[in-house]
């Protein structure tokens, strides 16, 4: 076997492992980028119920209040 054949048996056997490499790591990559997404989705949601909730309060205390003092909730409510 003459040296060439060993280099381009070296170059390729280093070629595919390189490659292999490249691929498990895209895989990973995706799953990885997968699980932040969905997380992103969750806070943003959680933040959203969140924003509703300081908007609702916002309103309660300003509903039909102009003496300065915090509007009286439903009795509805306080039960």
């Amino acid at each position: 076997m003459d040296n060439t054949a060993v280099v381009v048996a070296v170059i390729s056997a280093v070629g595919v492992v390189i490659a292999a490499l490249i691929t498990s790591l895209k895989r990973e990559n995706r799953e990885d980028h997968a699980l932040v997404t969905e997380q992103i989705r969750s806070v943003h949601k959680t933040l959203i119920r969140l924003g509703d909730k300081v908007d609702r309060h916002i309103d309660w205390h300003l509903e039909g209040n102009h003496d300065g003092k915090p509007a009286k909730r439903d009795r509805a409510e306080q039960a």
